[in-house]
């Protein structure tokens, strides 16, 4: 794996531990984050969106990517690319992100189960 792979796959993994903290799943999995590029600058763009234009954590979500990777990948430097095309949609959600849901929230509930009441809070 070449150094611009490694950096790349690593601010990637890092992005994972941006939470959305209006749905509570991370940047990455929610389908946020579009494309991340790597200049010969040592500049690493994220192009990312945002579940809605009006989203009122975007100066949260953005500024955490920055400091994020600037402090876990020293040397580099980090510009957040905020696009609104594509716009996002719930079916951008990776499978892994729709695990973490459990289905609910933008995803297919899960099956209601059958028999009691009783059946149901036991099993």
């Amino acid at each position: 794996m070449d150094e611009q792979t490694s950096i790349l796959s690593m601010a990637n993994e890092l992005l994972k531990e941006v939470i959305d903290p209006e749905i509570g799943i991370n940047i990455v999995d929610l389908g946020l984050v579009y494309e991340l590029s790597l200049s010969e600058h040592k500049e690493i763009k994220v192009t990312m969106t945002l579940t809605t234009p009006g989203c009122p954590m975007s100066n949260t979500i953005t500024g955490t990517v920055t400091n994020l990777l600037g402090r876990h990948l020293p040397g580099y430097t980090v510009k957040v690319d905020l696009v609104w095309f594509p716009a996002w949609e719930p079916e951008m959600i990776t499978e892994e992100g729709q695990r973490q849901l459990d289905g609910g929230f933008f995803g297919t509930k899960k099956p209601e189960k059958t028999g009691s009441i009783w059946d149901n809070l036991f099993t």
